[in-house]
């Protein structure tokens, strides 16, 4: 069983975190959901998982609930989906990497600043310009892993020079912690940059929902 396995039920909640949302443990399972909300949950469980029927079960039974699958193996884990009547809504890689393996000190493009705030569930680091945002990560830090989510970049960068700032800024506070583990999920297209910096794919975030809902 690898790391992001075995840890699941601790680093789900802390994905939730990175990206504003409420998390809730339902058996194996983690529900995801805005806080205070009525948007319908969204399902997170591993595949192969004991509960992934059951959590399967109960989105086909909740218009606009998702169910989404973190498995080292996606062809079967579409079977699975399709065989309860569930069809294909996006797919992210799961990321991760040893904090050593990577870069920690933000190399800023000339006249930007770096900030660090609390907020809640985590960290954020934001990159400045002439006194504008214009890039912005977060961190989620759990026992024995940090979860690194919304990267959001706002200006063009076609160099990965904010990104690869946000990053280090992000990689250098999970080292401060001594977070032995980062994860990240992100797009598949991204993942080869990614890999030459130092990051290893090892899982598949599948997410669905009804065919119906679509």
């Amino acid at each position: 069983m690898g790391s992001w396995q075995s840890t699941f039920a601790q680093w789900a909640p802390a994905w939730a975190a990175v990206r504003g949302l409420h998390s809730t443990p339902d058996g194996d399972a983690v529900q995801m959901a805005p806080a205070g909300g009525t948007v319908p949950p969204q399902y997170v469980v591993t595949w192969p998982g004991r509960d992934t029927p059951r959590a399967a079960a109960e989105v086909m039974g909740r218009r606009g609930a998702r169910l989404t699958l973190v498995t080292d193996d996606a062809e079967t884990a579409y079977g699975f989906a399709a065989g309860q009547g569930l069809v294909p809504l996006s797919r992210l890689a799961l990321l991760t990497a040893d904090p050593s393996d990577l870069p920690q000190v933000p190399q800023l493009p000339e006249g930007a600043e770096l900030g660090l705030a609390e907020s809640a569930g985590g960290s954020v680091v934001e990159i400045s310009a002439s006194g504008n945002p214009v890039a912005r990560g977060r961190i989620a830090l759990g026992s024995g892993f940090a979860v690194f989510g919304g990267i959001d970049i706002r200006r063009a960068d076609p160099d990965h020079t904010m990104e690869s700032a946000v990053l280090a800024a992000l990689t250098g506070e999970a080292a401060v912690r001594e977070a032995p583990l980062i994860l990240m999920p992100a797009l598949p297209k991204s993942a080869l940059w990614y890999g030459r910096q130092g990051w290893s794919t090892t899982a598949d975030i599948l997410t669905f929902l009804r065919a119906n809902d679509t």
